[in-house]
């Protein structure tokens, strides 16, 4: 039988606000508070809601469902801290909203659990209101107000015919937009979203993620699987600027196509983005100055990356598929001519030089990091990302080939049928 976290491990993700970096791994998730050169950690974990009745079922039928559960049931498949990093939203493969509060104390409190229909690629709070939205693979997106009762259903934003892959809140929750698999961004005013402010239109493949920038709140930055960064403006849909990543990077040989961008990550208080591209190695740091997108560093990673986030300092948070250390820290430095940063990785120090209160805060919440995440994958290795949006993919397929190839095929058996010599029947 397969191991349960064969079925899981493929969502990890990490993610940072403030003075908070969240790890979200397996059927945990692992919160980090630094404060003062030191750090506080905190687990949070899906709670169990199986029944307990189990005697009108026979043992061996408990235990079935039991394996058929834990190989589905594990894992997380979004979650996001709000704007004020006091809460934390997830939501876990068993397809249930989850809410966790932070109290005066230091405590993560699970406040809300709600059911939702379908499994969902994308979860965000509102900033001037208690509300979760939350973007299902379906292409529907859900309200939930939090402070309501636990069997309240949320209340339905806004529905597609396409496969929602990413979803944005505006500032001041302003708008909502959403991007799909049928190369589409729909803006639309929040939380009437049946008024469709916009729709962005211009990529030849999926759109997978969507980014805003800090500083400009009026644009709107998209990835997809045209290998293009776009940049639109969100309130009429016009596109500012696009950035063609295929040659920047290499993408081998046998690859058809051009590099699908899985991930766009943002500088909170600047206007760079961090970009990761599926089954590539380099991640590229991007910036937007002067209504131009650039490249302003490529990063060497050792492997594919899962994913990245940036925290409140401007460090940079990568999950790779290392074995020994799954997790690296990138730190920005000023260069010295130019007032451009540069991000360097930051090597923790060798083992026995000095005791765990001697490391720097970001070496210890480094270091625990990747303990916890080397046990809960319990010696597996982490898989790589590569190929990961390969399925986002149109296929395409052309009945007329098909019918000209078996008629060529009927035409050259009775050609060779024609050529065979007749043999005289006697009488």
């Amino acid at each position: 039988r397969p191991s349960q976290h064969q079925h899981c491990i493929e969502m990890i993700f990490i993610r940072s606000i403030n003075n908070r970096v969240a790890l979200v791994c397996v059927d945990s998730v692992y919160i980090y508070e630094t404060a003062n050169g030191g750090f506080v950690k905190a687990r949070l974990t899906i709670p169990d809601t199986s029944s307990q009745a189990t005697s009108a079922r026979s043992e061996e039928d408990a235990d079935e469902e039991s394996q058929a559960k834990e190989q589905t049931d594990q894992g997380f498949s979004c979650g996001n801290f709000s704007s004020c990093s006091s809460y934390f939203l997830a939501v876990s493969a068993k397809k249930e909203l989850l809410a966790w509060k932070r109290s005066d104390a230091g405590k993560w409190d699970l406040f809300c659990q709600r059911s939702l229909a379908r499994k969902c690629v994308q979860v965000q709070m509102c900033t001037t209101r208690n509300t979760a939205v939350v973007a299902d693979r379906a292409g529907d997106v859900y309200a939930f107000e939090l402070n309501q009762a636990a069997h309240s259903s949320g209340t339905l934003l806004l529905g597609r015919l396409s496969m929602a892959l990413d979803m944005v809140i505006g500032e001041e929750d302003q708008f909502l937009a959403v991007c799909d698999r049928d190369e589409k961004i729909q803006v639309s005013r929040f939380p009437n979203c049946y008024n469709i402010s916009t729709f962005c239109l211009g990529h030849t493949q999926f759109v997978s993620c969507l980014a805003l920038l800090p500083n400009h709140p009026e644009v709107l930055v998209s990835g997809s699987g045209d290998g293009t960064v776009r940049v639109w403006c969100r309130d009429t849909g016009r596109q500012l600027h696009r950035l063609d990543l295929g040659t920047l990077v290499n993408r081998g040989e046998e690859s058809e196509r051009e590099p699908a961008v899985c991930r766009l990550a943002v500088l909170p208080s600047d206007d760079t983005l961090a970009c990761l591209l599926d089954g590539t190695c380099d991640i590229l740091l991007l910036r937007w100055e002067a209504d131009c997108l650039r490249v302003v560093q490529r990063v060497e990673h050792c492997s594919p990356p899962r994913d990245v986030c940036f925290d409140e300092e401007g460090s940079l948070w990568v999950v790779g598929t290392d074995a020994s250390n799954p997790v690296r820290l990138y730190s920005p430095a000023t260069r010295p001519t130019q007032d451009i940063k540069s991000w360097q990785r930051m090597q923790l120090p060798e083992p026995g030089l000095g005791d765990a209160s001697e490391l720097p805060c970001w070496a210890a919440v480094l270091k625990d990091i990747n303990q916890c995440l080397s046990e809960q994958l319990k010696g597996q290795q982490l898989p790589a990302s590569t190929g990961s949006l390969a399925t986002l993919y149109k296929q395409w397929f052309s009945n007329d080939s098909k019918y000209l190839e078996k008629k060529r095929e009927r035409e050259e058996r009775l050609a060779c049928a024609a050529k065979r010599p007749r043999v005289a029947l006697s009488c």
